[in-house]
């Protein structure tokens, strides 16, 4: 009986320090790491094309800036599911576009 307890305690130990059963505790922080990322991209997104409704309000410095956010956040969309990449790139391209059309009309003035 004794002789099972200290088995038992070891081999919990040996299974508990194991890389193997450690591995997805790592996997954790990993994925808090991509679902933080993932509010960090959506954020940017909402704040951008938010922006759109006052085009013409901003400085063409302003709206170059606009434009470089768009295409910072573009490559973390195109890492999205097949649904979700397709609407928010549609909308980011339409939010750029609309960013750059009016870049274009300013500096033509």
């Amino acid at each position: 009986m004794k002789g099972s307890v200290i088995f038992s305690i070891l081999l919990g130990l040996i299974l508990f320090s194991s890389p193997v059963i450690q591995e997805p505790c790592s996997n954790v922080s990993m994925l808090y790491g991509t679902a933080y990322a993932e509010q960090d991209w959506k954020t940017e997104f909402d704040d951008i094309c938010g922006r759109t409704q006052d085009a013409m309000a901003y400085s063409p410095e302003e709206l170059r800036k606009l434009v470089e956010r768009c295409d910072k956040i573009k490559p973390l969309i195109e890492k999205l599911g097949e649904t979700e990449r397709k609407v928010y790139l549609r909308r980011l391209e339409m939010c750029r576009e609309l960013f750059v059309f009016t870049l274009e009309s300013k500096e033509k003035k």
